[in-house]
Protein backbone atom coordinates (compact mmCIF):
# COMPACT_ATOMS: atom_id res chain seq x y z
CA UNK A 1 0.00 0.00 0.00
CA UNK A 2 1.52 3.72 -1.01
CA UNK A 3 1.73 5.60 2.15
CA UNK A 4 2.00 9.37 0.98
CA UNK A 5 2.82 12.67 3.14
CA UNK A 6 1.56 15.94 2.30
CA UNK A 7 4.93 18.83 3.59
CA UNK A 8 2.57 21.30 2.30
CA UNK A 9 -0.01 22.72 -0.38
CA UNK A 10 2.85 21.98 -2.73
CA UNK A 11 4.58 19.64 -1.46
CA UNK A 12 4.15 15.86 -1.17
CA UNK A 13 5.95 12.51 -0.56
CA UNK A 14 5.00 8.78 -1.08
CA UNK A 15 6.71 5.76 -0.40
CA UNK A 16 5.76 3.07 -2.79
CA UNK A 17 5.14 -0.62 -0.99
CA UNK A 18 9.01 -1.86 -1.82
CA UNK A 19 10.15 1.32 -0.49
CA UNK A 20 10.83 3.48 -3.57
CA UNK A 21 10.41 6.87 -2.74
CA UNK A 22 8.28 10.08 -4.95
CA UNK A 23 8.49 13.72 -3.79
CA UNK A 24 7.17 16.43 -5.64
CA UNK A 25 6.93 19.88 -5.23
CA UNK A 26 4.62 21.62 -7.51
CA UNK A 27 5.09 25.24 -8.88
CA UNK A 28 2.25 26.81 -10.78
CA UNK A 29 3.80 29.49 -13.07
CA UNK A 30 6.42 26.78 -14.14
CA UNK A 31 6.07 25.29 -17.84
CA UNK A 32 9.14 23.28 -17.05
CA UNK A 33 9.80 20.51 -14.75
CA UNK A 34 13.16 18.91 -13.25
CA UNK A 35 13.08 15.44 -12.52
CA UNK A 36 16.00 13.48 -10.27
CA UNK A 37 16.46 9.82 -9.78
CA UNK A 38 18.49 9.60 -6.72
CA UNK A 39 20.06 6.60 -5.33
CA UNK A 40 21.41 6.29 -2.18
CA UNK A 41 24.83 5.06 -3.35
CA UNK A 42 28.09 6.58 -3.35
CA UNK A 43 32.06 6.29 -2.81
CA UNK A 44 30.68 5.60 1.19
CA UNK A 45 29.06 2.27 0.16
CA UNK A 46 32.04 0.73 -1.57
CA UNK A 47 34.69 -1.51 0.43
CA UNK A 48 37.94 -2.34 -0.45
CA UNK A 49 38.48 -3.36 -3.49
CA UNK A 50 35.61 -1.37 -5.06
CA UNK A 51 36.73 1.89 -4.62
CA UNK A 52 35.47 4.09 -7.77
CA UNK A 53 32.47 1.13 -8.70
CA UNK A 54 29.70 4.17 -7.71
CA UNK A 55 31.57 6.24 -10.01
CA UNK A 56 31.55 3.88 -13.11
CA UNK A 57 28.29 2.16 -12.37
CA UNK A 58 27.12 5.99 -13.18
CA UNK A 59 29.46 6.04 -16.29
CA UNK A 60 28.08 2.78 -17.49
CA UNK A 61 24.19 3.86 -17.20
CA UNK A 62 24.50 5.40 -20.32
CA UNK A 63 26.18 2.83 -22.60
CA UNK A 64 23.11 1.15 -23.27
CA UNK A 65 20.43 -0.86 -22.04
CA UNK A 66 18.25 -3.66 -23.73
CA UNK A 67 15.66 -0.88 -25.33
CA UNK A 68 18.96 1.46 -26.22
CA UNK A 69 21.93 1.76 -27.25
CA UNK A 70 24.48 4.54 -26.04
CA UNK A 71 23.96 6.32 -29.22
CA UNK A 72 19.96 6.82 -28.52
CA UNK A 73 20.09 7.12 -25.56
CA UNK A 74 22.29 10.33 -26.43
CA UNK A 75 19.94 11.18 -28.99
CA UNK A 76 17.26 10.98 -27.10
CA UNK A 77 17.90 13.61 -24.27
CA UNK A 78 19.41 15.29 -26.85
CA UNK A 79 15.69 15.88 -28.68
CA UNK A 80 14.53 16.43 -25.45
CA UNK A 81 15.84 19.90 -25.51
CA UNK A 82 16.59 19.64 -22.22
CA UNK A 83 19.38 19.67 -19.94
CA UNK A 84 20.37 16.45 -18.57
CA UNK A 85 23.41 15.11 -16.55
CA UNK A 86 24.73 12.58 -13.75
CA UNK A 87 26.75 13.03 -10.89
CA UNK A 88 28.36 10.51 -8.15
CA UNK A 89 28.99 11.99 -4.71
CA UNK A 90 30.40 10.24 -1.20
CA UNK A 91 27.13 9.62 -0.35
CA UNK A 92 24.87 9.46 -3.68
CA UNK A 93 24.52 9.09 -7.02
CA UNK A 94 22.33 11.06 -8.93
CA UNK A 95 20.82 11.41 -12.65
CA UNK A 96 18.42 14.50 -13.63
CA UNK A 97 16.83 15.86 -16.47
CA UNK A 98 15.29 19.17 -16.97
CA UNK A 99 12.65 19.44 -19.45
CA UNK A 100 9.14 20.97 -20.22
CA UNK A 101 6.51 19.65 -19.00
CA UNK A 102 5.29 18.01 -22.08
CA UNK A 103 8.61 15.80 -21.97
CA UNK A 104 8.44 14.49 -18.27
CA UNK A 105 6.78 11.38 -19.21
CA UNK A 106 9.52 10.26 -21.88
CA UNK A 107 12.41 11.83 -19.96
CA UNK A 108 11.04 9.55 -16.95
CA UNK A 109 11.50 6.95 -19.17
CA UNK A 110 14.72 7.46 -20.38
CA UNK A 111 16.07 7.91 -16.52
CA UNK A 112 14.42 5.00 -15.28
CA UNK A 113 15.61 2.64 -17.78
CA UNK A 114 19.25 3.96 -17.53
CA UNK A 115 19.35 3.33 -14.10
CA UNK A 116 17.76 -0.26 -14.15
CA UNK A 117 18.26 -1.87 -16.65
CA UNK A 118 21.81 -0.46 -17.75
CA UNK A 119 23.72 -2.94 -19.40
CA UNK A 120 27.28 -3.98 -18.63
CA UNK A 121 29.01 -5.22 -21.33
CA UNK A 122 32.43 -6.23 -20.58
CA UNK A 123 33.40 -4.70 -24.03
CA UNK A 124 31.55 -1.24 -23.15
CA UNK A 125 32.90 -1.64 -19.68
CA UNK A 126 36.71 -1.31 -20.58
CA UNK A 127 36.24 1.76 -22.87
CA UNK A 128 34.92 3.53 -19.93
CA UNK A 129 37.42 2.35 -17.56
CA UNK A 130 39.95 3.75 -20.11
CA UNK A 131 37.88 7.04 -19.69
CA UNK A 132 37.94 7.24 -15.90
CA UNK A 133 41.57 6.54 -16.12
CA UNK A 134 41.93 9.63 -18.12
CA UNK A 135 39.84 11.64 -15.83
CA UNK A 136 41.58 10.37 -13.15
CA UNK A 137 44.82 11.59 -15.06
CA UNK A 138 43.41 14.79 -15.36
CA UNK A 139 43.01 15.11 -11.52
CA UNK A 140 46.48 14.53 -11.20
CA UNK A 141 47.50 16.97 -13.18
CA UNK A 142 45.35 20.28 -12.12
CA UNK A 143 46.45 21.38 -8.85
CA UNK A 144 43.51 22.68 -6.91
CA UNK A 145 41.76 19.12 -7.51
CA UNK A 146 45.06 16.88 -6.82
CA UNK A 147 45.59 18.46 -3.28
CA UNK A 148 42.27 18.34 -2.22
CA UNK A 149 42.10 14.55 -3.47
CA UNK A 150 45.30 13.99 -1.14
CA UNK A 151 44.85 16.26 1.59
CA UNK A 152 41.19 14.54 1.51
CA UNK A 153 42.31 10.99 1.96
CA UNK A 154 44.93 12.29 4.74
CA UNK A 155 42.10 13.15 7.11
CA UNK A 156 39.94 10.25 7.57
CA UNK A 157 40.70 7.06 9.68
CA UNK A 158 37.89 5.23 7.49
CA UNK A 159 38.95 4.53 4.39
CA UNK A 160 35.47 4.18 3.18
CA UNK A 161 35.24 8.14 3.38
CA UNK A 162 39.15 8.28 2.89
CA UNK A 163 39.15 7.07 -0.84
CA UNK A 164 38.79 9.25 -3.56
CA UNK A 165 35.29 8.96 -5.39
CA UNK A 166 36.71 7.87 -9.18
CA UNK A 167 38.59 5.17 -7.65
CA UNK A 168 42.23 4.50 -8.23
CA UNK A 169 43.96 3.20 -11.40
CA UNK A 170 44.05 0.00 -9.76
CA UNK A 171 40.16 0.01 -8.65
CA UNK A 172 39.39 1.03 -11.45
CA UNK A 173 41.15 -1.73 -13.90
CA UNK A 174 40.06 -4.48 -11.59
CA UNK A 175 36.73 -3.85 -12.05
CA UNK A 176 35.02 -6.66 -13.57
CA UNK A 177 31.13 -7.30 -15.37
CA UNK A 178 30.35 -9.85 -12.70
CA UNK A 179 31.72 -7.61 -9.49
CA UNK A 180 30.34 -3.87 -10.76
CA UNK A 181 27.06 -6.45 -11.52
CA UNK A 182 27.12 -7.39 -7.77
CA UNK A 183 27.88 -3.88 -6.73
CA UNK A 184 25.03 -2.93 -8.28
CA UNK A 185 22.61 -5.07 -6.71
CA UNK A 186 23.67 -4.46 -3.56
CA UNK A 187 23.05 -0.76 -3.52
CA UNK A 188 20.49 0.02 -6.41
CA UNK A 189 18.09 -0.74 -3.89
CA UNK A 190 14.40 0.66 -3.77
CA UNK A 191 14.97 1.21 -0.03
CA UNK A 192 17.70 3.30 -1.68
CA UNK A 193 15.76 4.93 -4.71
CA UNK A 194 13.69 7.98 -4.47
CA UNK A 195 12.36 9.86 -7.51
CA UNK A 196 12.38 13.79 -7.26
CA UNK A 197 10.78 16.22 -9.40
CA UNK A 198 10.29 19.99 -8.91
CA UNK A 199 8.23 22.52 -11.20
CA UNK A 200 5.29 21.49 -13.51
CA UNK A 201 4.53 18.27 -12.08
CA UNK A 202 1.55 15.98 -11.06
CA UNK A 203 2.36 14.11 -7.91
CA UNK A 204 -0.08 11.33 -8.52
CA UNK A 205 1.04 10.34 -12.09
CA UNK A 206 4.52 10.58 -11.05
CA UNK A 207 3.82 8.09 -8.55
CA UNK A 208 1.54 5.61 -10.94
CA UNK A 209 5.07 6.28 -13.40
CA UNK A 210 7.67 5.61 -10.78
CA UNK A 211 5.09 2.33 -9.33
CA UNK A 212 4.97 0.85 -13.12
CA UNK A 213 8.83 1.10 -13.39
CA UNK A 214 10.46 0.06 -9.92
CA UNK A 215 7.62 -1.19 -8.29
CA UNK A 216 8.13 -4.72 -9.12
CA UNK A 217 11.89 -4.11 -7.74
CA UNK A 218 11.94 -6.68 -4.32
CA UNK A 219 12.80 -5.27 -1.07
CA UNK A 220 16.52 -6.21 0.11
CA UNK A 221 18.13 -6.00 3.31
CA UNK A 222 20.45 -2.63 3.48
CA UNK A 223 24.03 -3.27 4.72
CA UNK A 224 24.21 -1.40 8.68
CA UNK A 225 24.97 2.38 8.48
CA UNK A 226 28.91 2.45 9.00
CA UNK A 227 29.76 6.03 11.25
CA UNK A 228 31.96 8.38 9.61
CA UNK A 229 35.14 8.00 12.04
CA UNK A 230 37.81 10.10 13.25
CA UNK A 231 39.23 13.11 11.65
CA UNK A 232 42.60 12.72 11.77
CA UNK A 233 44.50 15.92 10.88
CA UNK A 234 47.27 15.51 8.62
CA UNK A 235 50.30 18.16 8.32
CA UNK A 236 51.35 17.60 4.60
CA UNK A 237 54.41 18.99 2.05
CA UNK A 238 54.68 17.92 -0.90
CA UNK A 239 57.04 18.97 -3.61
CA UNK A 240 55.55 19.21 -7.33
CA UNK A 241 56.67 20.93 -10.10
CA UNK A 242 54.08 23.54 -10.04
CA UNK A 243 54.18 27.80 -10.54
CA UNK A 244 52.71 28.13 -7.54
CA UNK A 245 52.13 26.80 -3.97
CA UNK A 246 48.86 24.99 -3.17
CA UNK A 247 47.56 25.57 0.22
CA UNK A 248 44.57 23.71 1.80
CA UNK A 249 44.04 24.23 5.71
CA UNK A 250 41.04 22.04 7.36
CA UNK A 251 39.08 22.60 10.64
CA UNK A 252 36.40 19.65 12.34
CA UNK A 253 32.89 21.05 11.23
CA UNK A 254 29.76 18.72 11.34
CA UNK A 255 27.57 17.16 8.82
CA UNK A 256 24.73 17.91 6.98
CA UNK A 257 21.66 17.04 9.42
CA UNK A 258 23.35 18.55 12.17
CA UNK A 259 21.50 22.29 13.26
CA UNK A 260 24.68 24.02 14.17
CA UNK A 261 25.24 23.87 10.34
CA UNK A 262 24.05 27.32 10.11
CA UNK A 263 26.59 28.45 12.64
CA UNK A 264 29.56 26.91 10.51
CA UNK A 265 27.95 28.17 7.00
CA UNK A 266 27.72 31.47 8.22
CA UNK A 267 31.65 31.01 9.45
CA UNK A 268 33.00 30.03 6.53
CA UNK A 269 31.12 32.27 4.56
CA UNK A 270 32.24 35.67 6.31
CA UNK A 271 35.52 34.38 5.94
CA UNK A 272 35.90 33.36 2.17
CA UNK A 273 32.81 32.84 0.64
CA UNK A 274 32.54 36.06 -1.25
CA UNK A 275 34.20 38.95 -2.67
CA UNK A 276 33.38 41.34 0.92
CA UNK A 277 34.51 38.22 3.25
CA UNK A 278 37.80 38.48 5.53
CA UNK A 279 40.15 36.11 3.77
CA UNK A 280 39.42 38.02 0.17
CA UNK A 281 40.09 41.30 1.65
CA UNK A 282 42.80 40.46 3.52
CA UNK A 283 44.82 38.01 1.42
CA UNK A 284 44.02 39.46 -2.03
CA UNK A 285 42.45 42.94 -1.75
CA UNK A 286 45.21 43.82 0.61
CA UNK A 287 48.52 42.38 -0.23
CA UNK A 288 48.08 40.83 -3.66
CA UNK A 289 48.70 37.37 -1.87
CA UNK A 290 46.64 35.14 -4.12
CA UNK A 291 44.27 35.35 -6.89
CA UNK A 292 41.54 33.71 -4.92
CA UNK A 293 41.04 32.69 -1.67
CA UNK A 294 38.09 30.05 -0.91
CA UNK A 295 36.71 28.82 2.58
CA UNK A 296 33.67 26.51 2.90
CA UNK A 297 32.01 23.66 4.58
CA UNK A 298 32.93 20.57 3.01
CA UNK A 299 29.86 18.28 4.48
CA UNK A 300 28.50 14.68 4.61
CA UNK A 301 25.16 13.53 6.53
CA UNK A 302 27.31 12.92 9.55
CA UNK A 303 30.69 15.09 9.38
CA UNK A 304 32.45 17.69 7.45
CA UNK A 305 35.52 19.95 7.40
CA UNK A 306 35.59 23.30 7.16
CA UNK A 307 38.28 24.11 4.40
CA UNK A 308 40.26 27.42 2.85
CA UNK A 309 42.39 26.98 -0.01
CA UNK A 310 44.38 29.35 -2.03
CA UNK A 311 47.39 28.98 -4.31
CA UNK A 312 49.84 31.38 -3.81
CA UNK A 313 53.51 32.80 -4.74
CA UNK A 314 56.09 29.82 -3.18
CA UNK A 315 58.00 32.97 -1.47
CA UNK A 316 55.19 34.34 0.31
CA UNK A 317 53.84 31.30 1.84
CA UNK A 318 54.20 31.73 5.00
CA UNK A 319 53.04 35.04 4.79
CA UNK A 320 49.90 33.74 3.46
CA UNK A 321 49.71 31.23 6.41
CA UNK A 322 50.14 34.35 8.88
CA UNK A 323 47.63 36.36 7.59
CA UNK A 324 44.93 33.50 7.80
CA UNK A 325 45.79 32.48 11.38
CA UNK A 326 45.25 36.01 12.48
CA UNK A 327 41.43 36.21 11.03
CA UNK A 328 41.02 32.74 12.06
CA UNK A 329 41.83 33.94 15.68
CA UNK A 330 40.61 37.30 15.44
CA UNK A 331 37.25 35.51 14.59
CA UNK A 332 37.26 33.00 17.48
CA UNK A 333 38.17 35.86 19.59
CA UNK A 334 34.57 38.01 19.02
CA UNK A 335 35.81 40.42 16.02
CA UNK A 336 32.92 39.57 14.14
CA UNK A 337 30.59 42.79 14.80
CA UNK A 338 26.40 42.40 14.19
CA UNK A 339 26.92 44.21 11.18
CA UNK A 340 29.22 41.71 9.34
CA UNK A 341 27.61 39.18 10.27
CA UNK A 342 23.99 40.52 9.00
CA UNK A 343 25.59 41.05 5.72
CA UNK A 344 26.63 37.79 5.35
CA UNK A 345 23.65 36.60 6.92
CA UNK A 346 21.73 38.41 3.64
CA UNK A 347 24.41 37.30 1.47
CA UNK A 348 22.81 33.75 1.91
CA UNK A 349 19.52 34.03 2.53
CA UNK A 350 19.72 35.98 -1.24
CA UNK A 351 21.51 32.74 -2.63
CA UNK A 352 18.59 30.56 -1.48
CA UNK A 353 15.09 32.82 -2.52
CA UNK A 354 17.28 33.32 -5.86
CA UNK A 355 18.12 29.94 -6.42
CA UNK A 356 14.12 29.09 -5.49
CA UNK A 357 13.35 30.64 -9.29
CA UNK A 358 14.98 27.59 -10.51
CA UNK A 359 12.94 24.05 -10.78
CA UNK A 360 16.50 22.37 -11.21
CA UNK A 361 17.44 24.05 -7.63
CA UNK A 362 14.67 23.27 -6.02
CA UNK A 363 14.71 20.33 -7.41
CA UNK A 364 18.00 19.08 -5.64
CA UNK A 365 17.24 21.46 -2.60
CA UNK A 366 14.28 18.87 -2.31
CA UNK A 367 16.03 15.97 -2.57
CA UNK A 368 18.79 16.65 0.03
CA UNK A 369 15.82 17.55 2.68
CA UNK A 370 14.46 14.06 2.29
CA UNK A 371 17.45 12.26 2.07
CA UNK A 372 19.05 13.71 5.59
CA UNK A 373 15.79 14.61 6.92
CA UNK A 374 12.92 13.02 5.03
CA UNK A 375 10.61 16.33 4.97
CA UNK A 376 10.81 19.25 3.12
CA UNK A 377 11.87 22.33 4.80
CA UNK A 378 10.21 25.59 4.21
CA UNK A 379 12.69 28.48 2.55
CA UNK A 380 11.53 30.57 5.25
CA UNK A 381 12.87 27.46 8.01
CA UNK A 382 16.20 28.10 6.78
CA UNK A 383 16.30 31.66 6.29
CA UNK A 384 14.91 31.76 10.42
CA UNK A 385 17.58 29.42 11.13
CA UNK A 386 19.85 31.92 9.46
CA UNK A 387 18.93 34.78 11.30
CA UNK A 388 19.34 32.75 14.48
CA UNK A 389 22.46 32.42 14.73
CA UNK A 390 24.35 35.32 16.77
CA UNK A 391 28.03 36.43 16.85
CA UNK A 392 28.86 34.87 20.13
CA UNK A 393 27.26 31.58 18.26
CA UNK A 394 30.17 32.36 15.37
CA UNK A 395 32.44 33.31 17.73
CA UNK A 396 31.73 29.99 19.89
CA UNK A 397 31.67 27.86 16.65
CA UNK A 398 35.32 29.25 15.31
CA UNK A 399 36.93 28.91 18.73
CA UNK A 400 36.09 25.33 19.12
CA UNK A 401 37.28 24.50 15.71
CA UNK A 402 40.45 26.66 15.25
CA UNK A 403 43.08 24.83 17.61
CA UNK A 404 46.07 23.54 16.48
CA UNK A 405 45.61 20.33 17.34
CA UNK A 406 41.89 20.02 14.91
CA UNK A 407 44.66 22.18 12.38
CA UNK A 408 44.93 20.09 8.88
CA UNK A 409 47.46 21.39 6.98
CA UNK A 410 48.52 20.75 3.00
CA UNK A 411 51.11 22.44 1.23
CA UNK A 412 52.21 21.35 -2.29
CA UNK A 413 54.09 22.73 -5.16
CA UNK A 414 57.96 23.51 -6.01
CA UNK A 415 58.86 24.13 -2.75
CA UNK A 416 56.60 22.90 -0.80
CA UNK A 417 57.13 22.99 3.45
CA UNK A 418 55.46 23.04 6.89
CA UNK A 419 56.22 25.81 8.75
Amino acid sequence: MRQTTEFDSHSRATRLPNGVRVVTEHMPQSKTASLGLWIEAGSRHEAAGQEGMAHLMEHMAFKGTARRDALTIAKELDTLGGLSNAFTSREATCFYIRVMDAHLVRAFDILSDIVLNARIDPEELGREQAVILQEISMVEETPEEKIHEDFWAAAWANPALAHSITGTPASVSAATAASLADWRQANYRPDAITVVAAGAIDHEALTDLAAAAFGHLSALAAAPAQPAGLYTPPKIALLRDWEQNHVIMAFPSVGNASPDRFAHTLLATLLGGNMSSRLFQEVREKRGLAYSIYAGVNGLSDTGLLEIQAAVDPERTGELLDVVAAELAAVADGAVAAEELDHTREHLKGLLYLGAESTENRMMRLARNILLFDRQIPLEETAAALDAVTTADVAATAKAAFTEAATGLCIMGPNAALP
